[in-house]
């Protein structure tokens, strides 16, 4: 933020989306992103520390937690421990390192690494986030990571729901070394009925721009008792339709074929 001038700390949202609207405004969260990112036509932050949106908290079998959240609060919360075999907790605590966590938000963290493993394991969940604008409208994920940058053209995320379901759940990650981000990530979550998969949900991350769905993969198990055979039909499955980009940290192959290592695995580990 090379021509900062000003920064702004409201103390209502109503408030944040004003000052939103000034063009060379941005909003500021943990700023870990925002920091780094060293950007020159940033000339005001509106910073969301003082709008209480940091909770974690449980309402009509959903639960809710706040934008300004932060990873650490998140990797320790006994909700989300507790909740899908503790995923979202790991999730958490795997997207960055322990100085970052106390300081990256979950709604940063969505925004600036739309393909990690915490929006990985939120779409395997069903999540929703609420957004704040002249109006306050609720999407899923899905939909919020593929058209983030016009959702939150002068808006502000400020929740996100996770139902309480409590499917069984697995996260799957492979990384350079065990405290590096992962490559690429898998969630799986199902609810297990007399050894028959329902409602399976497979989220990938790591293989394309955004988090995405396996949903040939899902297809093959829903309804299906996890024998050998079904695991690794959908495991080949999930890397249909996938276009992961190549980098230093894993080749265009590499991260497909990682996509059905851990596609098998995590679905290996609800059987």
């Amino acid at each position: 933020m090379l021509n900062l001038r000003e920064i702004h700390k409201p103390t209502t949202i109503e408030d944040a989306l004003k000052l939103l609207q000034q063009p060379g405004t941005v909003a500021l969260a943990g700023g870990t992103e925002l920091i780094a990112g060293a950007r020159r036509d940033v000339e005001a932050v509106v910073d969301l520390s003082a709008l209480s949106l940091s909770y974690i908290r449980e309402h009509n079998g959903t639960i809710i937690i706040g934008a300004t959240t932060t990873l650490a609060e998140l990797a320790e919360s006994p909700i989300l421990r507790a909740m899908a075999n503790g995923v979202l907790a790991q999730a958490a605590h795997r997207t960055a390192a322990s100085v970052l966590r106390n300081q990256s938000t979950i709604a940063g963290t969505l925004i600036a690494e739309p393909d990690g493993v915490l929006p990985v394991v939120l779409l395997a969940l069903n999540a929703q986030v609420t957004i704040a604008q002249k109006e306050t409208r609720t999407v899923p994920l899905g939909d919020f990571l593929l058209t983030r940058e016009r959702l939150l053209k002068m808006a502000l995320l400020t929740e996100i729901a996770v139902p309480m379901a409590n499917p069984r759940a697995s996260l799957q990650t492979v990384a350079r070394t065990p405290s590096d981000k992962p490559i690429v990530s898998a969630c799986v979550t199902a609810r297990i009925e007399n050894g028959i998969a329902r409602d399976v949900r497979i989220a990938l991350g790591g293989v394309g721009q955004i988090a995405v769905r396996a949903s040939a993969a899902e297809k093959a198990l829903e309804g299906q008792a996890l024998n050998d055979a079904v695991v690794e039909n959908a495991a080949r499955l999930a890397r249909e339709g996938l276009s992961p980009r190549g980098d230093f940290r894993g080749s265009v192959e590499y991260r497909k074929e990682m996509a059905v290592v851990l596609t098998r695995r995590a679905v290996k580990e609800l059987a």
